[in-house]
């Protein structure tokens, strides 16, 4: 699933979860939690997440093109 990570066989699923939450104060996040089965090599089932908070504008977003010399 990653570079150096766990192995993984021809049997590993990976199920990816999406969830959009709102806290209180109104800050938005997106939730993504991954689980990996894999019975060749994981006892039981791997899983991570990782959450993104949406910002209310584009600060800190400064796209640049590439520039190859």
């Amino acid at each position: 699933m990653r570079k150096n990570g766990v192995p993984y066989s021809a049997n590993a699923v990976l199920t990816e979860y999406f969830d959009r939450v709102t806290e209180p104060n109104g800050d938005v996040y997106l939730l993504v939690t991954s689980t990996v089965e894999d019975p060749t090599y994981l006892a039981q089932p791997l899983m991570f997440s990782t959450q993104f908070k949406k910002q209310a504008d584009a600060a800190g977003w400064n796209p640049t093109p590439c520039a190859a010399k």
